[in-house]
């Protein structure tokens, strides 16, 4: 039996990615999908798999509880039907690398899925939440970390997990493609309202409580905000007095001008363990823009914002106000802020530069699999 290799004469490196949800989902959109072209360029080919569709995130948005459920038992019955068609064609197909995003399915037990694992082949897992942490799933993702060649993560929080169970982690920060977003001209303040940004999925909106005593006292302050909420839901209005908000449904051709429209971008987080395995898309969208950013100093949004040079970082009600207010305040220290911000991402959180690890750590996975199969085959 010949060991695989990382590449044949008959073709580039191909990679079979059994992700989690179409190019829909921010994860697989930024982790995955967005690196196709330029891993083409490294004769790296990315076959993506999808389990989850855009009928999940309608799902996931719709209000009555009782039909949620039932349309979510339905079609997640469907899709892991799908799924292990999927894993089974991977598994016998020519395929050099198969990757898995967070896990094969998420409703599944870790001894079913140990079984459904694509033995035989070169495998990458790879998240960017702390799935470990959520209901049954930390035996079961340290299974997972075990049978993998290689794991990749977005950060360091989720690399001490991933190192107890893996022989191989690789940290992979989320990038930003430098080229698609890129800030535009914006105007001085001249009293419209301040116009804040958060983009991210409805299940999320919660984090957005922190900010409501911050902009209830700028309103009275006489200082006018607008919460720009990149969503498919607006959180409660009740909780926000005094506050424009202004719901702009999410699109992929949208997202980047819809932050290029505003003038501050945020990102607050509770400090929790779950919270810090986040790997801070928002605060890259907004600074590749060109906006300036306040965010909660909490897992890796510490890494990517240096306080009061790309950005804020507010800790509590008082410093989320004081750092609004001076962006407000001060229109030539957004600017400042944003070009900052923007550099910081050129320099480190560059779809480029990432494009270069994933396309290393996928050799690597390869190789170390097939060095691996040829020890076994020699025995």
């Amino acid at each position: 039996m010949t060991a695989p290799s990382e590449s044949t004469a008959a073709g580039p490196l191909r990679v079979i990615a059994l992700t989690r949800t179409s190019s829909i989902g921010p994860s697989t959109r930024y982790r995955i999908e967005q690196y196709r072209d330029a891993l083409a360029a490294e004769d790296i080919e990315i076959i993506t798999r999808p389990l989850f569709g855009s009928l999940w995130f309608g799902l996931l948005a719709v209000r009555f509880a009782p039909l949620r459920v039932l349309g979510k038992a339905l079609y997640s019955t469907l899709r892991l039907l799908a799924r292990v068609g999927q894993v089974l064609a991977a598994r016998a197909g020519r395929a050099d690398l198969v990757l898995v995003e967070q896990q094969l399915f998420p409703y599944l037990p870790g001894w079913v899925e140990a079984l459904l694992w694509p033995r035989g082949k070169a495998t990458i897992l790879e998240f960017d939440d702390a799935i470990h942490l959520t209901f049954a799933h930390e035996a079961k993702l340290a299974r997972l970390c075990s049978l993998a060649t290689v794991v990749i993560v977005g950060n360091r929080f989720l690399a001490d997990f991933a190192n107890a169970h893996a022989a191989r982690v690789v940290i992979i920060p989320t990038t930003i493609d430098t080229r698609r977003y890129a800030p535009t001209a914006r105007t001085a303040h001249d009293g419209s309202p301040l116009r804040i940004a958060w983009i991210g999925l409805p299940y999320n909106l919660a984090y957005l409580d922190v900010l409501a005593e911050p902009l209830a006292r700028l309103a009275a302050g006489g200082v006018p905000c607008a919460l720009h909420v990149v969503s498919s839901a607006l959180p409660d209005a009740t909780a926000f007095p005094g506050i424009d908000l202004v719901l702009r449904p999410w699109s992929e051709a949208t997202e980047v001008s819809e932050i290029s429209a505003c003038d501050v971008g945020v990102m607050p987080l509770p400090d929790t363990a779950w919270a810090r395995g986040k790997c801070g898309l928002k605060l890259l969208q907004y600074m590749a823009s060109g906006l300036p950013v306040v965010a909660s100093p909490v897992g890796v949004n510490a890494d990517i914002v240096r306080d009061g040079e790309n950005g804020f970082l507010a800790a509590d009600a008082a410093a989320w106000h004081a750092a609004l207010l001076r962006l407000a305040d001060d229109p030539a220290e957004r600017h400042r802020m944003g070009s900052e911000g923007r550099l910081t991402v050129e320099r480190e959180y560059s779809l480029q530069g990432g494009a270069r690890q994933v396309a290393d750590t996928y050799r690597l996975a390869c190789r170390t699999h097939s060095v691996s199969a040829s020890g076994l085959n020699d025995r």
